[in-house]
């Protein structure tokens, strides 16, 4: 592995990077209080990289994390890969038409 971030145990955003390769955790609300830490996450993908995002454990998603997808989305080559997708958040993603720059679990 490259790099590993993982703030503080508790922290609501973990990463991994591994090559090409960068594995994103997401967990409790994903909200304006997570946006540095998500700024992070963002700006460390390159234009090759292929991304993971786990949000199994997301408890709320709104704006903040609609911004931080869109981010994603615009700074990579692939459709960002979603796994863990709580029902409530593909409800959001579909309503604001997210769901056409990323690929989602099938149900």
């Amino acid at each position: 592995m490259d790099d590993v971030r993982t703030p503080t145990d508790t922290s609501p955003v973990h990463w991994v990077r591994s090559d090409r390769l960068l594995l994103v955790w997401l967990r409790g609300a994903v909200d304006p209080e997570q946006k540095d830490l998500l700024g992070q996450v963002a700006s460390a993908v390159t234009r090759n990289d292929r991304v993971v995002l786990d949000l199994s454990g997301v408890t709320f998603f709104g704006a903040t994390g609609l911004n931080f997808l869109a981010a994603l989305a615009h700074r990579v080559g692939d459709p960002v890969v979603i796994s863990g997708l709580p029902e409530f958040v593909r409800t959001v993603l579909v309503r604001s038409d997210m769901h056409t720059v990323v690929s989602l679990p099938v149900r």
